[in-house]
C-alpha cells in the first residue's frame, strides 16, 4: 500500500440500530482516525419487530438475524433460532462485491457477532472474506445454538483483530465479552470502564492508531 492511501474500512453496526445512526454515534471516533482509513456504512437487511421499536418511526431499526420468528432479538438469551442469518451472509457478501475491495471490517454489539462468526467461516473455507483485519466493539459470542459450531475450539480465528470490550457494559455483561478474545489468534484486546458504545479517549485513539498503522504497514 502507497503511504499515502488509506485503509477502507466496511461498518456494521449494532441491533435497532441503522447505517446513519451508527455512522453519527462514531462522528469523533471517525474523525480521529481519519489519515488512517475511510468508513463505509451499510444497513442491516432485516427490520426489528415493532416491539422492539421496529416498524413504529421514520428511521429503520434493523438487525442481522433473530432469536425468535417474530423478528425479535436479545443478546443475553438462548435461542435455537437464527432467523435471517443466511440472508445477512448473503447480502454482505454481495456488497463487498459490489463496493469493495475493503481493507477491514468494524463492526458494534450484534454486527461485531456477526462479524466474529464470518471471521470463523472465512477460516474453515465456508465463505471467501477478503478482508486483512477487523475491529469487534461490544462483540459477544451469539447464544443461538446453530452458531455454536463457528466458536468451535478447532476454530481459531488468523484474521487480525482488535476487540474493545466495554467492563461497564450494561448490555453485553463484560464475561460475554471477554469469551469472544479466545475466538481469535493474538487479538488486540482493548478494555475501557465505559458502557455499551465505541470509546474514544486519548488512551483508545492510541491503541486504534497503532493498530491501524500495523495494519497499513503490512499492506
Amino acid at each position: 500500500m502507497a503511504a499515502n492511501k488509506k485503509l477502507k474500512i466496511l461498518c456494521l453496526h449494532g441491533y435497532r440500530q441503522h447505517g446513519y445512526a451508527f455512522r453519527e454515534k462514531t462522528g469523533s471516533f471517525r474523525k480521529s482516525l481519519k489519515k488512517y482509513a475511510d468508513f463505509v456504512f451499510i444497513d442491516a437487511p432485516h427490520e426489528v419487530c415493532a416491539e422492539q421499536g421496529g416498524g413504529m418511526s421514520h428511521a429503520p431499526s434493523l438487525g442481522w438475524w433473530f432469536s425468535r420468528e417474530d423478528n425479535y432479538y436479545k443478546a443475553i438469551e438462548y435461542s435455537d433460532i437464527e432467523q435471517g442469518f443466511a440472508e445477512s451472509v448473503g447480502y454482505i457478501l454481495k456488497f463487498i462485491k459490489e463496493n469493495g475491495p475493503f481493507d477491514g471490517i468494524l463492526a458494534f454489539s450484534q454486527g461485531a457477532s456477526f462479524l466474529s462468526m464470518l471471521c470463523a467461516m472465512k477460516e474453515s473455507k465456508e465463505i471467501s472474506l477478503d478482508v486483512s483485519f477487523v475491529m469487534l466493539f461490544a462483540g459477544f459470542k451469539s447464544r443461538c445454538s446453530p452458531h455454536r459450531k463457528y466458536y468451535s475450539k478447532d476454530i481459531k480465528c488468523s484474521t487480525k483483530a482488535l476487540l474493545c470490550i466495554g467492563e461497564a457494559d450494561e448490555v453485553i455483561p463484560l464475561d460475554m465479552g471477554n469469551e469472544l478474545i479466545e475466538h481469535f489468534q493474538d487479538p488486540v484486546v482493548l478494555h475501557h470502564p465505559g458502557g455499551h458504545f465505541v470509546p474514544n479517549q486519548l488512551d483508545q485513539r492510541k491503541a486504534y492508531s497503532e493498530f491501524l498503522e500495523q495494519q497499513m504497514s503490512q499492506s
